[in-house]
């Protein structure tokens, strides 16, 4: 039996209607190409293991389906242990699901036992989170701040790096590029006393043996800078993306681009990689694999967080109130923390207060602008004429005016003197 012959049935073993998975129950807001549900039933042929439903928000291009059956197969036909190594790096399509004959989406493995955290939110709340790059862009103490007790140090930062040349080697050497190399297409997990684990999202967009199914949507800040003229599709970009990776990485930033100040916290002997991978050159950008062999032996040596502590967490200030005037400010304070008396206020509370001010000013000028109108409506008006239906005084007759209507002269003898304007 050919090889296309295989690559058929098993694509045609692995499509399945969207009824066959029952009741779908969404796990995500719609992102920019579909929405993740979770399954109440798993078809026979997509392993024991927990799947996830991917439904496209809209009917992919021409060809996508066929892009996607490759896909499908060439996984089923990976050798056990390469395709392990798949699921264990890339959430790769297992099958597709069709909306009658049209491909409706795809059905891959669940990741959110591996990657779902526990986040305490700023409110105070706790909820579970898929832990993602984003999360590990900031200050060495964030995850801590968030109740996951992992401190984002030197050494964690170059685990984390070498597992995503890893995962992009892997598909690199399988002539998969990756294409979006971005904060949330990046899933990241840190086991008690293990390496921190990747694995990487939207594989249906990526480019697989120079096509794709979906086009690729190119994260702002994480592209590629437009002077290059390069097509997202190439290895080439994928080696430029991960350069803003590894800078990012350690220079604990999201939008570091420029080899500036930020360079001085990236290990000495990445350096000149870093330089080839964010050069206009793409043909001498460095590949996944040079990065990793780098990484690896930077971990290897063990004194990355004595040689590179990181940037100085910044200051936190702690605004107290002024103790008595008995009792010294200076009296029982922790270094570092200083006394601000009450009567102090920072730019932001003085601009909190500024806002209240003005809309107080403007409510009350409406609000006498309004009782000035209801008072003149109630002012008679002399007129001038020798009667009116609208009411006469001492001084002759007159009208009740109102604010809204435009005003009308009133002539003796009008017919239409005592209707309604």
């Amino acid at each position: 039996m050919s090889a296309l012959v295989d690559v058929g049935a098993a694509a045609e073993r692995r499509a399945f209607q969207r009824q066959e998975f029952g009741e779908l129950v969404p796990i995500s807001r719609f992102g920019g190409q579909g929405r993740v549900y979770r399954p109440a039933i798993v078809p026979a042929g997509l392993g024991t293991g927990p799947v996830v439903v991917k439904l496209y928000r809209r009917r992919p291009p021409a060809g996508a389906e066929h892009v996607l059956r490759e896909m499908v197969a060439w996984a089923h036909l990976l050798p056990d242990e390469q395709r392990a190594e798949l699921q264990r790096l890339a959430a790769w399509p297992l099958a597709i699901v069709r909306n009658g004959e049209v491909a409706a989406g795809i059905a891959m493995r669940d990741a959110s036992a591996r990657f779902s955290v526990p986040f305490v939110m700023p409110s105070g709340r706790r909820d579970h989170v898929l832990l993602t790059l984003e999360h590990l862009l900031g200050a060495d103490d964030f995850l801590q701040m968030r109740g996951l007790g992992v401190r984002l140090d030197t050494f964690s930062r170059a685990e984390v790096a070498e597992r995503i040349c890893d995962a992009l080697a892997f598909l690199h050497r399988h002539a998969i590029v990756a294409s979006d190399i971005a904060p949330n297409n990046v899933l990241i997990a840190f086991g008690a006393g293990d390496e921190p684990e990747v694995c990487l999202i939207d594989c249906d967009s990526m480019v697989f043996h120079g096509r794709q199914a979906l086009a690729s949507v190119q994260t702002g800040d994480w592209e590629l800078p437009a002077s290059f003229r390069e097509s997202p599709k190439a290895r080439a970009a994928d080696a430029y993306k991960l350069g803003l990776v590894v800078l990012r990485m350690f220079a604990r930033s999201h939008d570091a681009r420029a080899l500036g100040r930020e360079f001085e916290h990236v290990p000495v002997e990445l350096r000149g990689l870093l330089i080839r991978a964010l050069a206009a050159d793409a043909v001498n950008r460095p590949p996944a694999g040079e990065w990793q062999r780098a990484l690896r032996g930077l971990l290897a040596e063990g004194r990355l967080n004595e040689r590179y502590p990181g940037p100085a967490p910044a200051p936190r200030v702690v605004v107290r109130r002024a103790p008595a005037a008995t009792v010294p400010a200076s009296v029982g304070l922790s270094p570092g923390v200083a006394v601000v008396p009450s009567v102090q206020m920072n730019g932001a509370l003085w601009l909190r207060r500024a806002v209240v001010v003005a809309w107080i000013v403007a409510g009350a000028a409406v609000l006498v602008l309004v009782l000035s109108r209801l008072f003149a409506a109630a002012i008679p008006v002399a007129d001038g004429g020798t009667g009116s239906q609208y009411g006469s005084g001492a001084n002759g007759p007159y009208i009740y005016q109102y604010y809204y209507p435009r005003p009308r002269s009133v002539r003796p003898g009008d017919p239409t003197v005592g209707q309604l304007p």
